[in-house]
């Protein structure tokens, strides 16, 4: 089968496609899956070029990816048919999930073995064209619960800051934050995204035609935010500080991103922590299904063009999802 490796840390040149790669055997509780799409994310990059704490101890040559889509055609010997069929993962059931953070392996395969509780499946309505959207949801979209949900505490009525609002994980952490009470959200990203942020429900602050903390401070009639969600971090934390309302508290989403300073000046800041589960699948196939978190893709490339995928994403403007075609 076909699968990405890489056998060093480096830039994009070190992913390589192996043609004769062996299928993996499943562990007892381990579901065997066809891989039809891959999403892509910031954190595959940061791994492959050694930056990230998870790449700290993975052994080489390792794979690529953490989320996907794709279709049940094997289980373990743990998972009998009646397990299998209680769980909605049969053989032939169109599924989609994201690797634990305890699981290194990666998903850029023709095939891959996942435990079963990383899995839901897709609903069978949803038509075959949209299943690379199903690819990039899971990881952006436990991301997005977690940091909503688990982390951010925002209360009715309360005024919300992203940064990167028209980017993966912006476009759920938008309708998410809404859904929380929110009374109002801005959302910052470049002028070319304003109508989708717009359509998000945010209101859109394009830091490429303007000074976003001024608008920011217009915006609030200089009161500031209540609640910043912060998944740019290195240019827009310490001035995000500056920007919230007395009381207010900050969110930076990259796992390594240092808090200090806002804990020094007193501010309440934290590091969502993902929390994977077949429960927050289940919401967010629901919230598709409803129309709620309308995440967009915005590349669909063939599975031997990851290099150009990872430098895409290196970039740093990536609007919506991108998304691996494993079949091409």
């Amino acid at each position: 089968m076909r699968e990405i490796r890489f056998d060093r840390f480096g830039g994009p040149e070190v992913l390589t496609l192996h043609v004769d790669a062996a299928v993996p055997a499943p562990a007892p509780d381990e579901v065997l899956v066809q891989v039809s799409f891959a999403g892509l994310n910031p954190l595959d990059f940061k791994i492959r070029d050694g930056s990230s704490g998870r790449a700290q101890g993975l052994e080489l040559p390792a794979g690529t990816g953490r989320e996907m889509s794709g279709v049940v055609i094997g289980a373990g010997s743990g998972l009998d048919e009646a397990e299998l069929g209680s769980r909605g993962l049969t053989v032939g059931t169109r599924v989609f999930g994201m690797r634990s953070p305890d699981d290194p392996r990666g998903v850029a395969a023709e095939v891959i073995a996942i435990s079963a509780d990383d899995l839901a499946p897709i609903p069978g309505e949803i038509p075959e064209e949209d299943l690379p959207r199903w690819a990039g949801l899971a990881l952006v979209g436990l991301t997005a619960i977690a940091t909503v949900r688990d982390t951010a505490g925002i209360a009715e009525g309360e005024t919300v800051l992203i940064h990167g609002g028209a980017g993966g994980v912006g476009q759920l952490l938008i309708p998410m934050a809404l859904e929380a009470g929110a009374r109002t959200v801005l959302a910052t990203g470049r002028s070319a995204n304003a109508q989708r942020i717009r359509e998000l429900g945010a209101t859109p602050i394009s830091y490429d035609e303007s000074d976003w903390t001024a608008e920011v401070q217009r915006l609030t009639d200089g009161r500031g935010v209540d609640v910043v969600l912060d998944t740019h971090y290195h240019s827009t934390f310490l001035p995000s500080l500056d920007q919230l309302a007395g009381g207010g508290r900050i969110v930076a989403l990259p796992s390594l991103a240092d808090l200090s300073p806002a804990l020094q000046r007193g501010i309440e800041a934290r590091i969502p922590v993902i929390v994977p589960g077949r429960d927050r699948l289940d919401r967010l196939a629901q919230g598709i299904r409803a129309g709620r978190y309308p995440l967009e893709v915005s590349e669909v490339l063939p599975l031997s063009e990851i290099g150009q995928a990872h430098a895409w994403l290196e970039d740093g403007h990536t609007r919506g999802k991108l998304v691996l075609d494993v079949r091409a």
